[in-house]
C-alpha cells in the first residue's frame, strides 16, 4: 500500500512538472520581463544614511525635540513640514519622549529669537531650557514638484534633507543622517517604449507631501533600527 502511495505521488509530481514549467515560461516571457523592467525603471530613487555615535545612550528613556529645519530654496515652509513629519513618527520609538513643538515655540518667543536664523548653539540652549536630552536640527536642500512643458505627463517629486542629533549637555553631535528621494527619475524610458502607468500622469503637487510622510517613516525606522537592541525596533 505504501509503495503504491509513493508511486502515485511521484506520478502526480511528474504530471505537475510540465505545468509548472509552462507557468514559469509564461511568467518570465519577454512581455513579463518588459513590464518588470519598466516598473523598476519608474520606481523612486532613494538614498539614505543614518549614523548614531553612542547607541547605548539612546537605549534608555530620553527626551527628544525636533527643531524647525531650514527651508529649501523657493520652498517656504518646507523645513517646518519635514520637522513636523519626523516628529510625528519619532513617537513610534518606545523610549523616545518627544517634546511638543509648542514648548519650543514658547521658549523662542520668550527669548525674542528668530526661529529661522538660529545657530546650532542657540538651538542647543533652547533644547536645554526645554529639558531635552537631545535635539534634532537640519536643513532641507530640495522640496519640489515639477510638471513643466517637457515633463507634463511625467511629473517629478524630489525631497532632499539632512539632519544632526545634538546632545544638549555639551553641544556635541552624536548622530547624523541624510535622505534623498526622487520619483519618476527614469519614467521617460517607459513612455518612449509605448506604455507607462497612467497614474503617474495624474499626480498633483500634493504628492510631494505624501512622499514626505513616507520619507519620515523611513528615516525614523532607520534611527530606531540603529539605537535599539532588537532588529526592526519600532
Amino acid at each position: 500500500m505504501l509503495d503504491k502511495w509513493v508511486s502515485d505521488v511521484k506520478s502526480d509530481r511528474v504530471k505537475l512538472i510540465p505545468q509548472f514549467e509552462e507557468v514559469a515560461m509564461n511568467k518570465f516571457s519577454p512581455v513579463f520581463f518588459s513590464c518588470a523592467l519598466l516598473l523598476a525603471m519608474g520606481c523612486s530613487s532613494v538614498q539614505k544614511d543614518v549614523f548614531i555615535k553612542n547607541k547605548e545612550a539612546f537605549q534608555q528613556e530620553v527626551r527628544v525635540a525636533v527643531m524647525p529645519f531650514t527651508d529649501a530654496p523657493e520652498a517656504v515652509g518646507s523645513g517646518t513640514a519635514v520637522a513636523d513629519a519626523i516628529t510625528s513618527e519619532l513617537i513610534r520609538i518606545a523610549n523616545f519622549n518627544i517634546v511638543e513643538r509648542s514648548q519650543l515655540s514658547k521658549i523662542i518667543q520668550e527669548k525674542s529669537l528668530d526661529a529661522t536664523g538660529l545657530t546650532d548653539a542657540a538651538m542647543t540652549d533652547i533644547g536645554r531650557m526645554a529639558k531635552t536630552d537631545y535635539i534634532i536640527v537640519g536643513s532641507v536642500t530640495e522640496f519640489m514638484y515639477a510638471r513643466s512643458f517637457t515633463n507634463v505627463f511625467i511629473p517629478k517629486t524630489k525631497l532632499v534633507f539632512k539632519f544632526r542629533i545634538i546632545d544638549t549637555k555639551d553641544g556635541t553631535i552624536v548622530g547624523t543622517g541624510r535622505y534623498n528621494l526622487e520619483t519618476g527619475k527614469y519614467a521617460w524610458c517607459g513612455c518612449i517604449l509605448g506604455f507607462y502607468y497612467i497614474p503617474v500622469a495624474l499626480l498633483t503637487e500634493e504628492n510631494k507631501y505624501e512622499q514626505l510622510d513616507y520619507a519620515a517613516q523611513d528615516i525614523v525606522w532607520q534611527i530606531g533600527h540603529h539605537v535599539q537592541k532588537k532588529t526592526g525596533c519600532i
